[in-house]
Formats: structure tokens, C-alpha cells, sequence
């Protein structure tokens, strides 16, 4: 019965199909920045202080992956994607995609900090490994007319729709978890639409439909409107795997909401929608309009590779909710999304006291992720590394602005310089006794230690570095800002 369900939820995917799915995410994953097939050009631009590699590479022993070798891997997956939009060599082509994708994905995951658009891609892309069609395809083709071998045969669980219905559980898992975060992390900000106002003005400058983003910024019931009715369709996402009238509507209420955040957010999820293809029945829709429906290829729903594809279904499905449980935000899963504070205003949000540095500390090592909030824009920081001037009556500076307008090079992203900062908080404070987070002078802790390592980088990108005389990891508290890390500008001397 299971088995049945995970090869029979959905149709199969036809030729016609998979040749524009593949080709589409291809024009779309060369085009879209940061997707993994930039993630050469992103690791030449992050510097290596700031790269945290994902527990999959580090378990591997990769700590760092220079640019000339990603772009061999880059070439290499873009060659094996055309082949399977071709159809050509099914599943090898397709199973090549996505590995190579999956490496370019983890290795662009250590650079970025948050970037969660091209997960669906990469879902889409592992469920694929799963599926062969040899109508409009090479394989099919050569079988016709020549002696060429078909690696999967014709009545192959391969043919069934095992692959759909894998990326139907990964995807509207992605948006119920979107929605039991903004309840865990934001549930007040998100119930009265503050928070959505508040990232709403954070994101008007990058508003693609400015008319929209004022509108909604002056109407706050329209804010709430739309915060209980984002909630309401990434809550009821779930309802598209077990319900196929509900289906349709709820991938469309998916798609809809991804278009208002393109017309007045910066995020732009056209990787995700373009994945949202694979989710349409799509005979019976050719059915609706033409009368006729499509025949489709008779396969066998028992034998060990079906049994082996539900298996792997429902090994997905535990790991999901294990993610969702724990809020793990280990490669290749997410369960934490941005935007899902409940920030109403950037002056209102709740500073630590400094005697409850070291026990959040604890908590956000262990996975509590309110325990030390973690900012999605620039104004939520609650940590952040400052430039001390030589001259006393001079204003600190913090680093990554101040690099912005001043400096040649930022050398890392800003989420995943907001990203490491936190973690460096959180790590340099547990390293302390709990009542002292302040620097120490007498030993080296690891904020101390970082900023050495950020030192030179510093001076070598601001041309006007000797105006500062020290790096400083300052952490906000109610009673002010606590330092807990310093590192001399003239004396580091730390390689890079």
C-alpha cells in the first residue's frame, strides 16, 4: 500500500516534460545569482576566514574548494544536464546533474549564510535521479532506430510517478516549515503584521512594484492580511500531498504568494515556481482542454527497485521531520527561513542582559535558535564587529558598512558575515567563565583569535585603514555594548 501510494500519488513524467523542466532550471540556475553554478565566482570573492564549510564537507575532510576546480565541476554538471534534458543516458545524465549540483550546492552553502531559493532546485533535481521517460527523448530515439541499449526498461518503477510525488513531500515541507518558524520565532509579529510591515519597509528600496510596497506599508490591516494569509497557505501546505483537489489550488496559493514577495521583497523565487511544474497533473489538464487524455506508460508497482523508491520516500519524510522537530539547519535541509523574526521595529527588539550572555549562549549551541537571535536584515543585529579610530573623539565604525563605502572589497557576503559573527559570539562567550564575557587581554579567546585573522584582510581592502587602531566584536545588551573580542590593526600580522 505504501508503495503503491509513492508510485501512483502522481503521473508519471513525460518526455515533454522533463526536457522543459531541465532546461528551464538550467536557463534559470546560469542566470539567477547566487545559485550553485556561481559558486565559483562566489568563492573567489569570500575569504577563507569567513567560509564555513557544511558538516557533509567536513566529514569528507573538504575545508575549502578553490575556484578552478568548481569550475571544472560547474562545466562538467552543465554537460550531464543537457544530456538529461536530452534524455540521453537515463538516469546516469540525471543522477550526474544533481551530484554535481549537490557539490556546487554545499560548497556555495559555507559562502552564503542564508540563501534558501535554490534548495528547491536542488530537491527537484535529486528527485529527477528517480525518473526516465523515453518519449520525446534520445534514448528513445537511438531504441527505435539502432542497436542502442536502454538503461531502465520501458515497465520500470523508473516510468512511475515516484519522482513528483518525492519532490511533492520535499517542497510543501519547505512551506510548512516556513510557517511553524514564523510561529516559533515571530508568532506575535506575524499575528498582528508587524513584522511584515517591518521587513516590508526594510525592503522597499528593493521593491520591484513600489505602488504595491507603499500600499501595503500604509495599510497595516492589509499588512496583517497578508501575514495570516501567508501563514494560512504555508501551514496548509501539507494538504497538497494527501488531498489532489486540494492539489492545484494550494500549489497556485504557492506561486501567488511567491509573486507578491517578487513585487515588493528582494527575494525572487523563480527557481522555486519553475520547480512547481513537476507538481501539476498534467494529463488530466490536457484533458480539460483538449477532451483527449495523453496516454501514459504502464509500470509495475512491486519488485525491489519500487520497494527500494518507497523506502527512500519515506527515509526523506523522517528526515524531514526530524529537521522540523529540531529546527536543523544542517546541509541539505533547512527548517529556519528568513524573515521569520517578529521584528516590529528595529529599536524594539529585546536586548540580553549581559548576566544572560553565557546561558543563551548554551541554549543557541544546542539549537535554540531564540535563545540568540539571529538577524535576516541588517538591522536586527544583535552583534557586530566594529572599526575603533585612532582618534578618541571619533565615532566607531562597523566594519561591513564601513568597507562598503570606503573599501575595494567586502570579502564576504553579508549573510554570511552577519552569520559567522553570530556563531563567533556565541562560541567566544561559552569559551569564557560564565559570568566574564568581556575581552581579556592576558589570553586569546576566539573572537580575539578571528579578528586577528580579519586584520590584515581589513587593511588590505580599506585604503584609509590607518585612521583605525583596533577590531572590536561588540555584543548589544540591555546595559550597552559588551566587548568581547579586540585585535590591533598595526601589530596582526596573521597570515591569511
Amino acid at each position: 500500500m505504501i508503495t503503491h501510494w509513492w508510485l501512483h500519488q502522481l503521473p508519471p513524467v513525460s518526455g515533454v516534460l522533463r526536457a522543459v523542466l531541465y532546461a528551464g532550471l538550467l536557463v534559470l540556475c546560469m542566470n539567477q545569482q547566487p545559485t550553485p553554478l556561481f559558486a565559483p565566482k562566489i568563492m573567489a570573492k569570500t575569504e577563507s576566514a569567513f567560509y564555513t564549510p557544511v558538516l557533509a564537507l567536513r566529514v569528507l575532510g573538504i575545508r575549502w574548494v578553490r575556484p578552478a576546480v568548481l569550475v571544472v565541476v560547474r562545466n562538467l554538471t552543465i554537460v550531464a544536464w543537457i544530456a538529461a534534458t536530452a534524455g540521453l543516458l537515463q538516469p546516469v545524465a540525471g543522477i550526474l546533474t544533481f551530484l554535481g549540483f549537490a557539490f556546487l550546492h554545499a560548497v556555495n552553502a559555507g559562502a552564503l549564510g542564508a540563501n534558501h531559493s535554490s534548495h528547491a532546485a536542488l530537491y527537484t533535481l535529486f528527485a529527477m535521479c528517480f525518473s526516465v521517460s523515453y518519449d520525446f527523448s534520445l534514448d528513445g530515439l537511438l531504441a527505435d532506430h539502432t542497436a542502442w541499449p536502454l538503461l531502465v526498461a520501458r515497465d520500470s518503477a523508473f516510468t512511475s510517478g515516484f519522482a513528483p510525488c518525492l519532490l511533492l513531500v520535499a517542497l510543501a515541507y519547505t512551506l510548512f516549515a516556513a510557517g511553524v518558524a514564523k510561529l516559533r520565532f515571530g508568532r506575535q509579529g506575524w499575528f498582528d503584521g508587524t513584522a511584515l510591515n517591518f521587513y516590508l519597509r526594510i525592503s522597499q528600496p528593493a521593491a520591484r512594484w513600489l505602488w504595491l510596497s507603499r500600499l501595503m506599508i500604509s495599510k497595516p490591516w492589509l499588512c496583517r492580511l497578508a501575514a495570516w494569509g501567508t501563514l494560512v497557505v504555508e501551514l496548509g501546505a501539507v494538504a497538497a500531498i494527501f488531498s489532489w483537489q486540494l492539489r492545484m489550488p494550494m500549489v497556485l496559493a504557492w506561486i501567488a504568494m511567491h509573486i507578491v514577495i517578487l513585487w515588493v521583497m528582494f527575494p525572487a523565487y523563480y527557481i522555486q515556481m519553475w520547480c512547481y511544474l513537476l507538481l501539476f497533473d498534467w494529463p488530466w489538464l490536457i484533458e480539460q482542454v483538449t477532451g483527449d487524455r495523453p496516454a501514459t506508460h504502464v509500470f509495475t508497482s512491486d519488485g525491489p527497485v519500487a520497494t527500494t523508491m518507497a523506502v527512500v520516500g519515506c527515509a526523506l519524510t523522517a528526515a524531514l521531520l526530524y529537521v522540523l522537530v529540531v529546527s536543523s539547519e544542517q546541509w541539505p535541509f533547512t527548517s529556519v527561513p528568513m524573515y521569520s523574526n517578529g521584528t516590529a521595529e528595529a529599536d524594539l527588539i529585546p536586548l540580553p542582559g549581559r548576566a544572560e550572555l553565557h546561558e543563551r549562549a548554551t541554549r543557541a549551541a544546542h539549537g535554540r535558535h531564540t535563545a540568540w537571535g539571529r538577524a535576516w536584515v541588517d538591522e536586527e543585529y544583535l552583534e557586530d564587529i566594529w572599526a575603533r579610530p585612532v582618534d578618541p573623539d571619533a565615532e566607531p565604525q562597523r566594519m561591513f558598512h564601513l568597507l562598503m563605502e570606503e573599501g575595494t572589497s567586502t570579502f564576504v557576503r553579508w549573510s554570511q558575515y552577519a552569520k559567522v559573527v553570530r556563531e563567533l559570539a556565541i562560541e567566544d562567550v561559552l569559551a569564557k567563565p560564565p559570568n566574564s564575557p568581556e575581552h581579556a587581554e592576558d589570553q586569546v579567546y576566539p573572537a580575539a583569535a578571528f579578528l586577528r585573522q580579519v586584520a590584515p584582510l581589513f587593511r588590505a581592502a580599506l585604503p584609509t585603514w590607518e585612521k583605525y587602531e583596533a577590531l572590536e566584536l561588540v555584543c548589544r545588551t540591555s546595559c550597552g555594548g559588551v566587548l568581547i573580542g579586540r585585535a590591533e590593526l598595526a601589530e596582526s600580522r596573521v597570515a591569511r
